[in-house]
């Protein structure tokens, strides 16, 4: 018998096509697997969350600790400004009101940059500007606007304000203290308080028979405090203070700024960050410079501010209440419900805020009388 031929064994590995081949390397990529994919992207961000949390737990503290000037810088945002690029020379352009721009030099040798915006009864008399420092003493209230850390007199929050205190027939002087806007110098807590006391008493040489306000938001309200108690002090106390926004002190101001949050879980922070602040001579101590302040207290606070958390607002008014006599004009303090969305600096939108101010001033001159 022939022997039996045997029939070919297929290949088990099957061929791949050359289209399939075509297919898998038109990329010209080569495939890694899944895991190898994931494990890439974990230790990436790995990386980058220990890079972020290096310089946030380590590289910032340590910069701020062996550079306190800083503090300094971030106290006083003089430098930060918006609008930008202003010409505070087109005052009338920017308020949309009859307005003022003049410059005086005080006894320090600092050219202060001031706004002067009119009362309403004085818009339609289409007065020249250099009448407008005679008007001062026509028994109409003067309110002296102490702004906060930022921006300058040209912040569209403050310009408002100007035009809500203008329609209440007010003449408002608005200042940027040295080195903000166009002012000269540079800024400090015993030298902004200086521009604000020599403005005061500028304006106190001016008033006649008019009723002078002090109006501090903000950082303003440390300032319009401690200028406060000079002057009270002194017997130049001004018919009526008002803080909105108000703090306690700054170290509790910057421990519950909302910059602070992602570091105060650091064991030292008090000794990094806070130190420092004392450190530039920076404290505004406005629970203890209250103490001595003796006209009537107007404090308004949102709800909602957390630049400027409520409670601080409310350690201030409990230290005025507490810390000064009966004899000294009473403190008020008028809270806004943070469902009104006011913030840090929308107050100045309270449909009710002139009533609140002119029964507030009602008290003040009947303080005075």
């Amino acid at each position: 018998m022939p022997p039996r031929q045997r029939s070919p064994q297929k290949n088990s590995k099957t061929k791949p096509s050359p289209k399939s081949n075509n297919l898998a390397n038109q990329s010209g990529e080569k495939s890694y697997p899944v895991w190898s994919i994931s494990k890439h992207v974990i230790l990436k961000l790995l990386k980058t969350v220990a890079t972020v949390t290096l310089v946030f737990y380590v590289v910032i503290p340590v910069f701020v600790k062996t550079n306190p000037w800083i503090q300094n810088k971030v106290i006083f945002l003089n430098h930060l400004r918006w609008p930008p690029f202003i010409d505070y020379s087109e005052a009338e352009i920017i308020v949309q009101w009859p307005t003022r721009n003049f410059h005086i030099t005080t006894d320090q040798n600092i050219k202060l940059g001031l706004w002067h915006i009119l009362p309403e009864s004085l818009r339609v008399l289409n007065l020249s500007p250099d009448s407008y420092e005679a008007q001062l003493t026509d028994s109409k209230p003067i309110i002296l606007y102490l702004h906060g850390n930022s921006g300058s007199r040209a912040g569209w929050h403050r310009v408002g304000l100007y035009k809500v205190l203008a329609k209440m027939d007010f003449h408002v002087i608005a200042v940027d203290y040295r080195g903000y806007g166009d002012s000269s110098g540079s800024p400090s807590e015993d030298g902004v308080v200086a521009d604000a006391l020599f403005v005061y008493r500028w304006l106190r040489e001016r008033q006649g028979r008019s009723p002078l306000y002090i109006w501090g938001h903000s950082l303003g309200t440390g300032v319009s405090t401690k200028l406060a108690r000079i002057i009270s002090r002194s017997g130049e106390a001004p018919d009526g203070v008002i803080l909105e926004s108000g703090f306690n002190n700054i170290l509790d101001a910057a421990k519950y700024h909302p910059l602070a949050s992602p570091f105060k879980m650091i064991p030292w922070f008090n000794w990094l960050f806070l130190d420092t602040i004392t450190a530039n001579d920076i404290h505004f101590q406005s629970d203890q410079s209250i103490a001595d302040v003796t006209p009537p207290l107007l404090m308004l606070h949102a709800e909602d501010d957390v630049i400027v958390p409520f409670h601080l607002g409310v350690k201030l008014y409990e230290a005025a209440v507490t810390s000064r006599p009966d004899s000294f004009g009473a403190a008020q303090f008028v809270p806004f419900n943070a469902s009104l969305g006011y913030g840090h600096k929308l107050i100045f939108m309270a449909p009710e805020l002139p009533d609140i101010i002119r029964k507030f001033m009602t008290r003040c001159e009947n303080k005075q009388n």
